[in-house]
């Protein structure tokens, strides 16, 4: 996504088939690689083996990518890739990259773990079991009586709809653990139909650690409650072991599923959670498309009055947007300032940032003065499941600049020289003159106040365009000349709207 768009028929030009025969290792775990694939068709299996046990860790699917990593270094494969069925894919070298000159303009916008960019991790969902009135009212009520689910979102009743019409029934033995402490593949939600549970610690909530192999009862389970909502909202290990007392009989939700129905947003509040994140300067390195992905994995959560937020000397991995309330700062026990937002006034503020980038100890406390206050949450955690380390992507992007800037831009635009598009802002341009008038609107010189290299800018009127129905048309033309590349024909710099 970072590829100039004219570089796309090149790298498209130079891919070769290649097909694989079902059980085939497309690539190994531990190899070096020196190949990128996207599937044509076919499925395949990602495998990872950890101390000899072989997890499966996701399915690739037409139209998935993987060992994008080979095209840039000599970097191990994480996981294997073996041929669910017949398949086939599109290759390209890293030699044939490095050729084609692409491999310092490159940097691919969703950095997955596993190298397999394009894939959803295999989804672990049941059919839905069918519903009496009763059980759906138990549900909806556990849902709703659910503290931590309570304070990140509003649970209305589309929202609680859709809970029930995804989840399933499951049958517990007494002694059975449906949960363990510290697992790390935390997949599902549980509400209580029948029965009871126990839940176990090793650590209590202070911070007190219970004797070595005696964990302690921390609480209680019975009908009409729920729990495991913590790891599946975090991405951390369950905090505790929960085992059936009795022959019981559960609910259960994925955690695709569950975060798909707590973080669905409207297109427009995704609009304005963008808006936020395009404010937050560390973020400044991310694409539009990175930026939309974080978009739609931030999770609300809501404060009241007097609430600590986060506490001086704790240590963060927690990023929050502030849009609407007000908090104080407070930095060894003394307000230093006031941080106030309001959707209303388009304001936001943020707070936390530097933890999406290490566990850094937060230098200040945050908390609550005004009535209420409504926050957008992300962990790093979760920042690094989809796009990477932010460190990794700040330092690339930073390399990136320095070549562009060390190449110079000559006596013409530097996209003609090389390939790759610089950033014209609007407000750095000044009007020369008119060039000529058409059907559509007016086309004008202007000057870059800064390199004194000179455009034509085509001004085209949208509501003649609307009435004329030539809207395909337009982006048509707009879309062709940013695939261009040649001397030969006129480039497109830049749009700008209004």
């Amino acid at each position: 996504k970072r590829l100039p768009k004219d570089q796309h028929p090149l790298v498209a030009e130079a891919m070769v088939l290649q097909e694989f025969d079902k059980g085939a290792k497309i690539i190994q775990q531990g190899d070096t690689g020196n190949e990128f694939f996207v599937i044509r068709t076919g499925t395949a299996s990602v495998e990872k083996n950890e101390d000899g046990n072989v997890k499966q860790l996701a399915t690739l699917k037409p139209g998935d990518y993987f060992g994008e990593n080979a095209l840039r270094s000599d970097e191990l494969r994480q996981a294997s890739i073996i041929a669910a069925e017949k398949l086939s894919a599109f290759k390209i070298t890293r030699a044939k990259f490095q050729e084609l000159g692409l491999n310092d303009k490159i940097q691919f916008a969703n950095r997955r773990a596993v190298g397999a960019g394009g894939a959803k991790v295999e989804d672990k969902a049941k059919p839905p079991s069918p519903k009496t009135v009763e059980e759906k009212q138990l549900i909806t009520n556990a849902l709703r009586n659910n503290e931590n689910l309570s304070s990140i979102t509003k649970l209305d009743d589309d929202r609680v709809n859709q809970f029930i019409d995804v989840m399933w029934k499951e049958s517990v033995k007494a002694g059975q653990e449906i949960i363990v402490e510290a697992d790390l593949n935390a997949d599902y939600f549980y509400v209580v139909q029948d029965g009871s549970f126990e839940v176990y610690a090793s650590q209590l909530e202070d911070g007190e650690e219970v004797p070595k192999g005696k964990p302690q009862v921390v609480g209680t389970v019975e009908k009409g409650g729920s729990f495991g909502e913590l790891a599946l909202l975090y991405f951390v290990p369950r905090a505790a072991t929960v085992k059936a007392t009795e022959d019981s009989t559960v609910w259960a939700i994925d955690r695709g599923n569950f975060k798909r129905i707590l973080m669905q947003v409207s297109e427009a509040k995704l609009k304005d959670y963008v808006k936020y994140l395009d404010g937050v300067s560390i973020l400044s390195a991310l694409i539009s498309q990175e930026k939309k992905q974080l978009a739609t994995a931030l999770v609300e959560m809501h404060f009241t009055k007097d609430e600590f937020v986060i506490q001086q000397g704790e240590a963060g991995a927690t990023f929050y947007i502030l849009y609407d309330g007000q908090v104080n700062i407070i930095k060894d026990g003394a307000i230093v300032s006031n941080l106030s937002a309001s959707p209303q006034r388009c304001i936001a503020q943020y707070f936390g940032d530097g933890a999406l980038l290490d566990n850094e100890t937060r230098g200040a406390t945050v908390q609550v003065c005004s009535e209420t206050a409504k926050t957008l949450v992300l962990d790093r955690d979760s920042f690094n499941m989809l796009l990477g380390p932010l460190k990794d992507i700040i330092e690339r992007s930073r390399q990136n600049a320095n070549r562009e800037a060390a190449k110079g831009t000559g006596g013409m635009p530097q996209a003609v020289q090389d390939g790759t598009k610089v950033k014209i802002l609007r407000k750095d341009l000044s009007r020369i003159g008119l060039l000529g008038c058409g059907g559509f609107g007016t086309v004008d010189l202007w000057e870059h106040k800064k390199t004194g290299e000179t455009y034509a800018m085509k001004g085209l009127s949208k509501g003649y365009i609307v009435k004329t129905g030539m809207q395909e048309s337009v982006m048509n033309e707009k879309n062709i000349l940013m695939m261009t590349n040649s001397i030969f024909v006129i480039k497109c710099y830049a749009t700008y709207n209004g």
